[in-house]
């Protein structure tokens, strides 16, 4: 088997990922795309599913439009393009690739493994998990699961929708359901309204971002004529139901978004939509060894980045929301730069050139970070987020693992390895990511640290779930796959070693 072998490796099709492929295949680079999908896009530019055909696509809207524009500019360019394909594992200069081919066995996909110069890592990021009571119940989706529904498949959920959420989302996203034909109850914002204050900040932001602001009264005006109320400083208490849900509780916030005692309200509906933000999806990045920063307004744990999106590891780039969760547009830009960023690295490009080409994206860039820094009193995430899980909640829900039986193991423990392998929680196939934030907000309260020094569970390969058949083929093994920690070992902490 010959080793396929690129000058860039893009993985991830959202909005970064297909504005970085594009980049530096413009500048005479072997590039290949890597979307686990089977359609590019990523969330915000969402295709329909295989078998949908866009008969007019001025009625599916402006983002479709934006995400069609960058889907054509990369098939357009010399990138190979691997949809259905996910990476697994990454180990210095190599990528271990997974293909999803629905006819062919489990176990006659073998991996493949991918050799690269620079490998830009765009993953995107997944929507934030909040536990609170009934949220495993069967109607309760998360704005990307309801996305997926509605945009991808054109199914509506349910008859009486209830949105509960927090920052532009929470504003966007009902409008949005109201265009396919929901019926929104009810719009649950956990931050405040905004003051003459905000709206002075947002005004002198709205330079370049002026449509960023004219979608924000369409959306306002959607739900005014639609009669759709939209409560501020309201939080999702519990949802409730007999084998699905029935009604929705909610009740008032404080700034740090605590429930205010005697505010429960109660309502009917039979789908709760949750949509309190984004995480960045960490684990590739983390897997190769990347070093990360803390920021809660960008979803948590965000990775550390030079000027041209260069990782603390000397062949990574890093771009968009899987690095710090700013958007679509902030990800278009940070995508183009890492791709000039690394047709300059193999030096396709000259240092003024790469500059003056990547000027432009480091304006639009700037220009809607500052409307992020206007929004940002009202968009701030409130640690008591973390706080509406009671102790029978189930928090990991892969392995069915309470809040009651995580509190009885952190007692006794600080690391979320040991939380982990006493209880089972983060070793089911999300492999943490729906639990491993709320695990590390409830070490951080019992022990009196902050929640940016809980470090989370070593990652492991792979990264998603993948039939054994596709790992166990005599062309994958050795220390791509098979590794041991050894505390005595001259290694650093994530390297791999040849000892099993």
């Amino acid at each position: 088997m010959t080793d396929e072998r690129y000058d860039v490796l893009v993985v991830g099709g959202g909005p970064a990922g297909l504005a970085a492929a594009t980049a530096a295949a413009d500048h005479g680079l072997r590039v290949a795309l890597v979307e686990e999908r089977v359609t590019l896009g990523g969330q915000v530019y969402k295709q329909p599913g295989p078998g949908i055909v866009v008969r007019d696509p001025a009625a599916m809207g402006r983002e479709y439009a934006e995400g069609r524009s960058l889907i054509d500019a990369a098939e357009a360019s010399t990138a190979t393009i691997l949809t259905n394909t996910q990476v697994v594992a990454i180990e210095r200069d190599t990528a271990v690739l997974v293909e999803s081919d629905p006819t062919r066995p489990a176990a006659a996909q073998p991996a493949r493994i991918v050799c690269f110069a620079r490998i830009v890592l765009a993953p995107g990021a997944h929507d934030r998990p909040v536990a609170f009571p009934g949220w495993t119940l069967p109607g309760v989706l998360t704005a990307g699961g309801l996305q997926t529904l509605i945009k991808a498949q054109r199914v509506l959920p349910g008859r009486r929708i209830t949105f509960a959420g927090a920052g532009p989302l929470a504003l966007a996203f009902p409008a949005q359901l109201l265009g396919y034909g929901a019926n929104v109850t009810s719009v649950l914002e956990a931050g405040p309204p905004p003051r003459p204050g905000d709206v002075l900040r947002i005004a002198g932001a709205a330079p370049g971002n002026r449509h960023l602001l004219q979608d924000a009264i369409r959306y306002r005006t959607t739900l005014l004529r639609r009669r759709v109320p939209l409560r501020y400083r309201r939080i999702v208490v519990r949802a409730e139901g007999d084998g699905r849900v029935e009604q929705v509780t909610h009740a008032a916030v404080d700034r740090d978004w605590r429930i205010v005692p005697g505010t429960e309200q109660t309502e009917p509906t039979d789908v709760l939509g949750v949509g309190y933000g984004f995480v960045p999806s960490v684990e590739l990045l983390r897997l190769a060894g990347c070093e990360t920063d803390f920021d809660e307004d960008l979803g948590g744990y965000v990775v550390r980045r030079d000027d041209w999106l260069r990782t603390t590891r000397p062949t990574v780039f890093a771009a968009g929301d899987g690095t710090g969760v700013e958007g679509s547009q902030v990800a278009v830009a940070e995508g183009r730069i890492a791709g000039i960023g690394a047709a300059l690295d193999l030096g396709a490009l000259d240092a003024a050139t790469a500059r003056r080409l990547a000027a432009p994206s480091r304006r639009q860039r700037d220009r809607r970070r500052a409307m992020t820094r206007a929004l940002r009193r009202m968009h701030d995430v409130g640690p008591g987020i973390f706080d509406l899980a009671t102790p029978d909640t189930v928090v990991c829900r892969c392995e069915s693992v309470t809040a009651q039986r995580l509190s009885e193991t952190i007692d006794g423990t600080r690391d979320i390895n040991v939380v982990k392998a006493l209880t089972r929680a983060g070793m089911g196939p999300c492999q943490g990511r729906t639990c491993q934030r709320q695990v590390a907000s409830m070490i951080a309260a019992r022990h009196e640290q902050p929640l940016g020094s809980i470090a989370l569970a070593t990652p492991r390969m792979p990264v998603r779930p993948v039939a054994i058949g596709a790992l166990a083929d005599e062309h994958v093994g050795g220390k791509t796959l098979f590794v041991r920690q050894d505390d005595d070992a001259d290694v650093p902490a994530g390297e791999l070693t040849d000892e099993w």
